[in-house]
């Protein structure tokens, strides 16, 4: 039995799918069963719970062999995956594939990479076996751009820097192997997409998918985090957005690997075949 946390996010939903696909049995941990039915279907047995009732985790992880570990982004990040490590290990889960975030390591100073780094060191010290994802920026997020590239400009405080999104599916891929398959036990992977990108470039895929003109504008780091704010992000999670940033403008997130086609045996997304299959939402 393979337990999957996060399963109804962005990366959750597709490394579901992706299983499934390989006929694997699965429980997905849910704090709303029947929004979690409606996303996932009927192949998939729900467990009610959450990261912050070790109760609920310790039923779900019962004759639990792999686990999935993937939660949302808060302060106490380190924290929560940290306790879920510890159930996991009480439970006798043998096999914990945690969904990390490109340039993890302690002490980083973007924040995210920090957290995942101290988070990925904890676990490889719990006894189980592991597997770090450590995944781009994924090019999913370009759909939350959707207005400026309507408007024509996106807007980013990131100069020059580049950096290679993937899509969540390739995520997806590496993962399901990553959870389903023997020998990839105590591998870090870098899942990247074909190509290191600056907004630049990403404005110019834009402009040729959507046969109009596309800019890209270099912005202030503050004015980029005043907009995020305006838009509902909490102030911490608006600058960790920009540490993010700032690590890309750095040229500290620019490495590309063969890993999706490695691992998965699949060729990665491109983000020309991104945007044309998501051309109606940017038109």
């Amino acid at each position: 039995m393979i337990l999957i946390t996060g399963g109804t996010g962005t990366s959750g939903v597709p490394i579901v799918q992706a299983l499934l696909d390989r006929g694997e049995r699965l429980r997905v941990l849910a704090r709303d069963p029947l929004k979690a039915a409606q996303l996932l279907g009927d192949d998939v047995e729900l467990a009610r719970g959450d990261f912050n009732d070790e109760q609920s985790l310790e039923a779900a992880m019962e004759d639990v062999e792999r686990a999935l570990l993937l939660s949302s982004p808060m302060p106490d990040t380190v924290a929560v995956q940290s306790r879920f490590i510890d159930v996991a290990k009480r439970a006798g889960v043998r096999h914990v594939v945690k969904f990390s975030a490109a340039g993890a390591r302690p002490g980083s100073p973007a924040r995210f990479c920090d957290w995942h780094g101290q988070v990925e060191k904890y676990l490889e010290q719990s006894g189980m076996t592991w597997t770090h994802l450590r995944p781009s920026f994924f090019m999913q997020n370009l759909l939350g751009l959707a207005g400026m590239i309507k408007s024509g400009t996106i807007y980013a405080p990131t100069g020059d820097g580049r950096a290679p999104f993937v899509d969540v599916r390739d995520i997806a891929a590496v993962a399901a192997a990553s959870l389903s398959e023997r020998g990839h036990e105590n591998k870090v992977y870098e899942v990247t997409g074909p190509a290191a990108l600056s907004y630049a470039d990403i404005a110019a895929t834009f402009s040729k998918v959507l046969d109009r003109p596309v800019k890209f504008m270099d912005v202030p780091r503050d004015a980029a985090k005043q907009n995020l704010v305006q838009a509902g992000l909490p102030e911490w999670m608006a600058e960790a957005i920009n540490e993010l940033n700032d690590e890309m403008k750095q040229g500290h997130l620019a490495q590309v690997t063969d890993v999706v086609q490695r691992v998965s045996g699949k060729q990665p997304v491109t983000l020309d075949q991104f945007v044309r299959e998501n051309r109606v939402t940017f038109a």
